[in-house]
């Protein structure tokens, strides 16, 4: 909200100097007297320009003061070599804090996705149907789950779908490694041969099937996980658009045939050799079912496709991009995040077997013994493109170590606070008078508060879960440290921001699909 306020109006000052896409930052200076925010967008014009940006600083902070016309800014300061430094007036702040408790579950949520553009299909997940989740399905699934909840707030319209390989050499080997395992026979060659196979239901290759993926429906459904909707691979054969997409490749003259195997001519486009398309025996391979599946994705109308795979498909990103662009579709439209490993530990210990079965951790046995919000929030706490160490340990610690327990536990001592204000009498309606609020802990947090906007926004654009779960940390710690600066019970004024504290922490564990305890 005040970031996106200061640079609306750098916007138009930049503008009234001839740049009409300017490239710049707008972040919160490390120290308190260097302002509420600062921008380097003098400094970046000033060569296209010709211009000192120390001069060029000083033209645009005084374009902003003559654009700013309902006096958002107490002053604005210049800083060598060009930084443009923004004060915020009192006033603004303290009447922006008041929308925050009159827009309770609508505070943070943006209109950058609303019109055209918005529409979004999100896939992730999308594990094959031959046994139970891991914890790297697990975290993409919080991932794309939150993404998803993140894009929504912003404003777009997003479905979200989960691909399942319900035909194909991998479903062959499962009900042969389902019928040996009920012969009493050993596992067939590259077949699958964990414990989870003797548990498997179903008198048919079908039926297998629609177990297992029913087990893993439960597991998501546990982790507060819900599709829009799972689209069968057997669904793209019934209806041509396998065919259609090695026809759309031929027609424009894309492939070749070798031994009697059709393939696509993906080393024209980068690829380090060609690709099979339809084999010898004329079965399709992945690639070209996969192809079929995106070509189903645009005939639908999306606008942006967005796909969150496993770390083994990082080599398969380029490939399926130029086959989508040789199909003659927007390639451009369609975004791929690689979703790195997790490794599990207990304390320094790496965990890499399951007490249960000796095998593998599944993610139902880790939501089960930290619970679904510990997991989601460490899920989404990093950078999807860094690897991920989860601390088993850390996670079920009920101290201020754990992060999602800190974030919570001021979500619910904020309730108590109120609570107990409501015994007193005090509840505050949301129209108190807030210009008393200039206490140096209190201002530090109105701003942080009022910041929830622009995380949101960055968040969605970049598809950052972690910088809503880090926003969550930060707004915990401010809000411990004006309280315990700041004497609440008593002053309206105060109880008022408590309860804006309230709502923002409450939107951020919704955004997150972690719960919001009133007391813990």
């Amino acid at each position: 909200m005040l970031q996106a306020t200061v640079e609306s109006l750098l916007n138009y000052a930049l503008l009234s100097l001839g740049i009409e896409k300017a490239q710049y930052k707008v972040d919160i200076p490390p120290k308190l007297e260097l302002g509420d925010y600062a921008t380097n967008a003098a400094i970046l014009a000033a060569r296209q320009l010709k211009k000192n940006p120390f001069e060029l600083a000083q033209i645009i902070s005084d374009k902003v003061k003559e654009l700013d016309k309902e006096k958002l800014f107490s002053k604005i300061e210049i800083a060598k070599p060009g930084f443009i430094n923004f004060f915020f007036n009192e006033s603004f702040i303290q009447q922006s804090t008041a929308e925050i408790i009159a827009k309770d579950h609508a505070w943070g949520q943006g209109t950058r996705g609303k019109g055209q553009g918005s529409r979004i299909l999100l896939e992730f997940v999308s594990a094959n149907p031959t046994g139970p989740l891991h914890v790297g399905h697990g975290r993409w699934a919080v991932v794309g789950d939150c993404i998803a909840r993140i894009l929504k707030a912003a404003g777009y319209k997003v479905e979200s779908e989960f691909y399942v390989n319900n035909i194909g050499n991998q479903v062959e080997k499962l009900w042969a490694s389902v019928e040996a395992a009920r012969a009493g026979q050993p596992t067939p060659e590259n077949g699958y041969g964990g414990a989870y196979i003797k548990e498997v239901k179903g008198d048919n290759k079908e039926a297998v099937l629609q177990f297992i993926l029913g087990e893993q429906k439960e597991t998501l459904g546990k982790l507060g996980v819900r599709f829009d909707r799972f689209f069968n691979e057997s669904e793209l054969h019934e209806k041509g658009e396998v065919k259609e997409a090695v026809s759309r490749l031929e027609q424009r003259h894309k492939t070749i045939v070798e031994g009697g195997a059709i393939w696509f001519k993906s080393m024209e486009m980068g690829d380090d050799k060609n690709r099979v398309l339809v084999r010898e025996d004329g079965n399709p391979t992945y690639l070209a079912a996969d192809l079929a599946y995106h070509l189903d994705k645009f005939s639908r109308g999306y606008d942006r496709l967005i796909n969150i795979w496993g770390t083994d498909h990082h080599g398969y990103v380029k490939r399926l991009k130029a086959a989508v662009e040789a199909m003659g579709l927007p390639a451009e439209n369609l975004e791929i995040i690689i979703g790195q490993l997790v490794t599990l530990y207990r304390g320094n210990e790496p965990v890499r077997m399951s007490k249960r079965t000796g095998e593998m951790v599944t993610l139902q046995e880790v939501i089960e013994e930290i619970g679904a919000d510990a997991t989601r929030f460490f899920f989404a706490a990093s950078d999807v493109n860094s690897h991920l160490d989860f601390d088993l340990e850390l996670a079920k610690k009920q101290s201020s170590e754990n992060p999602v327990y800190y974030v919570q536990y001021a979500h619910a001592r904020i309730c108590s606070i109120i609570k107990k204000a409501e015994g007193q009498g005090a509840r505050g309606k949301g129209q108190e008078d807030l210009s008393g609020l200039t206490e140096p802990a209190e201002r530090e947090l109105m701003l942080k508060l009022l910041s929830f906007p622009d995380v949101v926004e960055s968040a969605a654009r970049l598809r950052h879960p972690h910088r809503i779960t880090e926003y969550g940390k930060e707004v915990a710690t401010v809000f411990h440290h004006f309280y315990e600066k700041c004497r609440v019970l008593g002053n309206p004024a105060r109880l008022a921001l408590v309860d804006a504290s309230r709502i923002t922490l409450r939107n951020v564990l919704e955004l997150l699909g972690i719960n919001a305890p009133e007391a813990m």
